[in-house]
């Protein structure tokens, strides 16, 4: 997500110093990649850029990249938002460069063989990819060629190694260079057939920023004016393509950015020892499953989307905001730390629910429960398209893991888990909504001080479909356990009757041991802040009505102290309000029960500079009560759960 302050800044201290280098030192060639919200902003402020970039381009003298048009992960995409996202991008730059662009850029360097197809039909020649992808045999400081089914595009590997330094000099930094191109040489084939080797190297603005500070680039210019001799000299991929024709066939399957490979491994831990084999984008999914969650939505939309075929212009619209949600640094932690990838995970659940408004815009919307497999997890989920919001309810735990309302709003089901390495605990389930647990009172205990307790029985179940009635809206779930504390058989039935405005859950409780069965049975949804502020958080208000009296609970603290007092125990409402967003949350109880608050605070390491930093925050909101079931007999409770608008609070 790249904010006009992040683009201003970009063009200040990036963009403008070195473009009017490149303007007196005609000498240097240089390759820019730039995004569709680059081109834009520039056409909208900074017009004289393109004017200036359209005459380097005439020269020759610079290159355009392209790719797709809001910094998609082209791999997770349908072929058609790939192809279409790649040309809304070189239509862009074709009228604003006046020259459509013969190379592409991926974001984060996220590759698969199946991009070849998609990448070549679109006109595009060839590839700029991290080197750490390809194989150490193949890296000959030349191009590759890859063929894949019949399609074929050049590669040209870029190589950190010898990405420049404020503190290297010009002559060091050639030196390097040719030290290694001349290693290479006395050991490969084609020092005869190609006496020219390209060594292509690939800045981000940070590097570029501390190298245009300390004037590193007139320290080479002069370096290079001063040795003409030098094997050292700038070009393009696409000049170097047309003077030199040999490449290297090869075949990259898949891979990602080093640096992003390096944090996919295990969660939130740095890894950055040798791989045997690279890192890719699915990798990186299976271990950030909030990362997989919005993947999930976006390749739901692009199917509702894609069977679109009554309006063409409605589908036309829909697809544009769909590629606008499609934005990889909502996926990847990689670009701006993970405070911002909140932002931008939130950000792209917001458009993709504007891509629901456009669809139902048709007028022919009528409310639906599906079954199947929706997060690709072998296990049918149900997906609830309801007038109001979005929802889908897993098997496992028979819990809510979307929720995603259409006013103002993301997905409040997007929850992290606790890990010990960060939280001094390790949750042993998912968060969810309506996650069921039955606790011992030494387990109760320990739950309201947040510290694990066990499972709960049905935390980390998966329960099995009793009956689906989609035309009535009615899910039956059940699920069958031990109470290990007590090593007794029960019985759980969990039914959801799904409404435009919420969800009525019923629970029948059975004992099936021989002798009576004393618990606690809880009920546990989990919140997450969507609206993040960098200096602070911003929590819910939390109401309950307990005997009638209505009683604000502070959103900063827990509601421990007041459980251990044996208060909040004939709780018949509860409310919690997102003001800032304008929605509010309301759970009334068949029977009293008490009820247990606790915010949550996550902080995970920055991916840059691997200082712990706010990434998300979770409301638990917890109903509980206290059980008796003679042997054989059962017990009923039962949760409407609305969902309601508010007015949003003025800033």
């Amino acid at each position: 997500m790249e904010s006009s302050e992040i683009l201003e800044k970009d063009y200040q201290t990036v963009y403008k110093p070195l473009i009017k280098f490149l303007y007196t030192h005609p000498e240097i060639s240089f390759s820019f990649n730039c995004t569709g919200n680059q081109i834009k902003f520039y056409k909208k402020r900074k017009n004289e850029i393109l004017t200036i970039l359209k005459q380097l381009i005439e020269k020759q003298q610079i290159e355009v990249l392209g790719g797709a048009y809001y910094d998609a992960i082209l791999p997770l995409l349908y072929p058609a938002d790939r192809n279409g996202q790649i040309d809304l991008l070189s239509t862009e730059l074709r009228q604003n460069l006046g020259k459509r662009p013969r190379g592409i850029a991926l974001y984060q360097d996220s590759w698969d063989s199946s991009l070849v197809n998609s990448i070549q039909s679109s006109g595009i020649e060839y590839i700029v990819l991290d080197g750490s992808i390809i194989k150490p045999e193949d890296k000959k400081f030349l191009p590759l060629v890859m063929t894949e089914m019949g399609k074929s595009i050049e590669i040209f590997p870029y190589h950190d190694e010898f990405n420049p330094e404020p503190d290297i000099s010009p002559r060091d930094f050639a030196l390097d260079i040719i030290k290694a191109i001349e290693k290479i040489e006395k050991k490969d084939k084609y020092v005869q057939l190609q006496p020219d080797r390209v060594v292509t190297i690939c800045l981000d603005h940070k590097s570029m920023a501390r190298l245009i500070e300390a004037k590193w680039f007139e320290s080479f210019a002069k370096y290079l004016k001063a040795n003409p001799d030098s094997r050292i000299k700038t070009t393009t991929p696409s000049l170097f393509k047309k003077t030199n024709i040999v490449k290297i066939p090869s075949y990259v399957v898949c891979g990602i950015n080093k640096k992003v490979a390096e944090w996919s491994s295990e969660y939130y831990v740095h890894n950055d020892s040798k791989m045997k084999s690279p890192a890719n984008i699915f990798d990186y999914l299976k271990t950030y499953s909030n990362s997989h969650a919005l993947y999930n939505r976006m390749i739901y939309m692009s199917m509702l989307v894609n069977q679109l075929k009554a309006d063409k212009m409605r589908k036309k619209a829909a697809r544009e905001k769909l590629w606008e949600a499609q934005t990889g640094s909502g996926i990847l932690y990689a670009d701006n730390g993970t405070l911002s990838c909140v932002l931008c995970r939130q950000k792209s659940y917001k458009d993709l629910m504007e891509v629901e408004k456009i669809l139902r815009e048709e007028g022919n919307f009528k409310e639906a429960i599906t079954n199947f497999d929706y997060d690709g997890d072998g296990l049918n989920e149900y997906v609830c398209r309801m007038q109001n919001y979005f929802a889908y309810i897993s098997l496992i735990s028979g819990a809510i893991y979307e929720l995603d309302l259409f006013k103002n709003a993301g997905n409040y089901a997007d929850n992290l888990s606790r890990i010990e390495d960060f939280d001094e605990v390790t949750d042993s389930y998912k968060r969810g909504l309506f996650v069921d647990f039955l606790f011992s009172s030494d387990q109760y205990d320990k739950y309201i001080l947040n510290e694990p307790a066990g499972n709960g029985v049905f935390s980390r179940i998966h329960y099995s479909q009793l009956k689906f009635a989609p035309n009535r809206h009615e899910i039956q779930l059940e699920a069958r356990a031990v109470f290990k504390p007590t090593k007794q058989n029960i019985y759980l039935k969990k039914r959801y009757i799904i409404n435009s405005d919420g969800m009525n859950v019923q629970y029948i409780l059975r004992n099936e041991s021989p002798y009576p069965l004393k618990a606690k049975f809880a009920v546990e949804s989990n919140f997450s802040g969507i609206t993040f502020n960098k200096d602070a958080i911003e929590y819910m208000n939390v109401e309950v009505i307990d005997k009638g009296e209505r009683i604000i609970i502070p959103a900063e603290t827990s509601t421990r102290k007041l459980n251990k007092q044996n208060k909040l125990k004939t709780v018949d409402v509860v409310r919690l309000t997102d003001n800032e967003n304008g929605n509010s949350f309301a759970f009334e109880a068949n029977e009293k029960c008490s009820y247990f608050y606790s915010p949550i605070i996550f902080r995970r390491p920055d991916m840059n500079t691997f200082e712990e930093v706010l990434t998300g925050m979770t409301s638990v909101s917890t109903l509980i009560w206290d059980v008796d079931i003679e042997s054989g007999k059962e017990t009923e409770k039962n949760i409407n759960f609305t969902i309601s608008s508010v007015k949003k609070a003025k800033k």
